[in-house]
């Protein structure tokens, strides 16, 4: 009977799956994005379906000893890389193509958290909100909101020098927030009965539409609960799965936040249905400039699509 670490192998194959949401964070900034937004977000999934699939398949092949694999102190995809090699040199030379892979992953969600940082404090949605909405006018990127992002990876990184069970905590925990964040969407239009988004460029037949979002809300059911599971038995201290915590502590928070500053000041984004817009006004806000000058609020301005 497989155990939960079994199940927890579920992450290698969702991972190449991932990332298509940054397109949504960087919709702003894209041509005829209500065109071209969905043919991305497909682009992506493909891609990481073919490239990813074969990726493991191929190490699955040349995997060897899958004990070994996993007991390995140099680390599994080292190892793995090693067994099919026979040669340390090769190993160590083909590891550089993922980790170049890494290094470019890195820069996207670097790229993504910072403009989804910049626009949940446009919105009024983050303490200091003033602040973190600012956009550079020389650069003109959210110069604060990157800062921000890029402290809190150092602070994440560093915990790891003192508990590798806090940091494998933290980072259980942001894949399972992952998941329902993509989760929540679909959820919403499914419980609406897919009848109340406007007029789009791009729609999936109502069938194929109804497949999809049951079947990507089924799939963050299972793995966010098989996620949670400790990764052997029995359960110590030592080897037990803390992202149940962490994901609470995020949830606290988040609710304190929301009840302290987020329910006086968030707003929501400018949204555009059809010819009419609605307007989110947050007090004294510039995403271009900066803080008004006791101006009283600013209204967002944005380009209609057209």
């Amino acid at each position: 009977m497989p155990n939960a670490k079994s199940y927890n192998k579920l992450l290698q194959g969702g991972f190449g799956l991932t990332g298509y949401d940054a397109v949504a964070h960087l919709i702003e900034e894209i041509p005829n994005a209500s065109v071209e937004g969905p043919k991305i977000m497909i682009a992506c999934v493909a891609i990481g379906v073919s490239t990813g699939f074969i990726f493991l398949v191929v190490l699955l092949f040349v995997a060897g000893d899958i004990d070994a694999v996993i007991s390995s102190t140099a680390g599994p995809l080292l190892q793995i890389l090693y067994n099919a090699t026979g040669s340390r040199a090769g190993a160590v030379c083909l590891l550089i193509f993922p980790l170049m892979c890494q290094v470019f992953a890195t820069t996207s969600i670097m790229t993504t958290s910072s403009r989804m940082t910049w626009a949940f404090a446009r919105d009024g949605g983050l303490p200091a909100s003033r602040f973190f909405a600012k956009v550079h006018p020389k650069l003109e990127l959210p110069l604060n909101s990157l800062y921000l992002t890029t402290t809190l990876v150092v602070i994440f990184g560093l915990i790891f020098l003192g508990s590798s069970s806090a940091f494998n905590a933290i980072i259980s925990a942001s894949v399972v927030a992952l998941g329902v964040s993509y989760a929540i969407p679909p959820t919403i239009n499914c419980l609406q009965g897919r009848t109340k988004l406007p007029a789009r460029s791009f729609v999936l037949p109502g069938p194929l539409g109804w497949v999809a979002n049951i079947l990507g809300i089924a799939y963050v059911i299972l793995t966010s609960v098989l996620f949670l599971f400790p990764p052997e038995l029995p359960v110590t201290g030592n080897n037990m799965n803390y992202c149940i915590v962490a994901f609470t502590i995020v949830i606290i928070v988040s609710t304190i936040q929301w009840f302290a500053d987020g329910k006086k000041n968030f707003r929501g984004p400018k949204v555009e249905i059809g010819e009419a817009v609605i307007v989110a006004s947050v007090p004294e806000v510039d995403p271009q400039q900066g803080p008004s000058n006791g101006k009283g609020g600013n209204e967002f301005e944005s380009k209609k699509s057209t």
